[in-house]
């Protein structure tokens, strides 16, 4: 009963109604009030400082926020929060990583070849201007073994790896300490797109040893858009270097004569940001942290997904494009002779969220489940799909 109570407390701070069955979390998870009450209190107070004298400095209060936000990625990641860099998306993260490293005309990045377009089109203008050769990764539909895919395609020449985490096409959670460990043995950098893991699963930059790590909030994490993160291990800090910078990137303010670019994640960060958005985003991790619980989370979307992937691949005409027994909360399929496009739009009409995913062969259509996903809510997806396939 007390796990009851708790989902059901859980969805009432989601603002979940009853008759909702499934969001679309790995496109946009649904807000924690914490996170929403954050956002408001704190333009509440822009509204009444910046029309009078505030009896905190503005300047001190927004170093507050932003450094509390970092102390709480840091606690999420496993890391110090001195290697935390806060930026707008984990696209924005991944392009100050991309941008940050010394490449040379025939250097090589390797690449998942399932890799979202959000680090799919900024490697593709790497490579134009830096005259980098993108090399890609075969995981046909992911049901080869990432790690060996990347050992195929690793050369001398490869300066970085770019893997996802979780997969977005197909929910998949790669091998990422086994990753990692062979492209340092190729004298290569590894930078993990995080988006579709934090939250669903244990993501220790320390234990899966990544030099970069890109993230944001408003998926499984149920948090505000705009709340991103960075992770740089501190071993790989000053190869990464400030692409683009400001106040914040120096230790001095750029009062002093000369650069004092600092020697943290900070280094990365520029000038004025939207505060009230990362400290809506401190407030789902706390409350992710205190009030829902890191175990419980991780071992209900775990079981949860197991129980969705069994119904589903017991149907007649429906084939399943993502893998069993994955850390993640998204299973992708596809129906016999259906277009994903129209499975979508049927799936609407049972108030359940999905995307089409155009990257797989056959294309197939992503749904997503979550901590706050009840077992009625299971048998709900597996019977809408049922009477889609027919």
């Amino acid at each position: 009963m007390e796990s009851e109570d708790h989902l059901a407390r859980i969805r009432a701070q989601l603002g979940l109604p009853d008759e909702m069955i499934s969001v679309n979390a790995g496109s946009w998870g649904p807000m924690c009030q914490p996170a929403r009450d954050a956002l408001v209190q704190t333009y509440d107070r822009e509204f009444s400082v910046r029309s009078g004298i505030p009896s905190l400095p503005y300047h001190e209060y927004y170093r507050q926020g932003l450094e509390a936000d970092r102390i709480e990625v840091g606690r999420l990641l496993h890391c110090d929060p001195n290697e935390i860099t806060l930026c707008e998306s984990t696209t924005v993260g991944l392009n100050i990583f991309l941008w940050g490293m010394d490449f040379e005309p025939g250097d090589e990045i390797v690449a998942g070849s399932l890799e979202n377009p959000t680090a799919i089109v900024p490697l593709r203008i790497l490579g134009q201007r830096k005259k980098v050769k993108l090399v890609y990764a075969a995981q046909g539909n992911g049901d080869k073994d990432p790690t060996q895919a990347i050992q195929e395609a690793i050369t001398p020449r490869t300066k970085l790896v770019l893997i996802s985490h979780v997969n977005f096409a197909n929910g998949n959670r790669v091998d990422l300490k086994g990753i990692s460990k062979l492209a340092h043995e190729h004298n290569a950098l590894v930078l993990a797109d995080g988006i579709q893991a934090v939250g669903t699963g244990e993501s220790n930059v320390k234990e899966l040893e990544v030099d970069g790590y890109a993230m944001a909030r408003h998926k499984f994490l149920c948090g505000p858009e705009g709340a991103g993160a960075l992770y740089v291990s501190e071993k790989v800090l000053s190869r990464i270097h400030p692409t683009f910078s400001g106040l914040f990137s120096d230790a001095g303010h750029g009062m002093a004569p000369e650069l004092q670019i600092l020697p943290t994640g900070q280094r990365f960060e520029i000038s004025t940001r939207a505060v009230p958005i990362f400290m809506g985003g401190t407030a789902c991790l706390r409350w992710f942290h205190d009030q829902v619980g890191w175990e419980f989370a991780f071992k209900r979307i775990r079981k949860n997904r197991e129980k969705l992937f069994d119904l589903i691949t017991r149907l007649k005409g429906v084939g399943s494009i993502s893998l069993p027994d994955q850390q993640s909360g998204l299973i992708t399929f596809s129906i016999d002779g259906l277009d994903p496009v129209e499975i979508v739009e049927r799936l609407k009409t049972w108030k359940i969220g999905a995307r089409t995913i155009n990257v797989t062969k056959p294309k197939g259509v992503r749904m997503a489940v979550g901590y706050w996903t009840r077992e009625s809510d299971l048998e709900t997806m597996a019977k809408a799909v049922a009477s889609i396939a027919g």
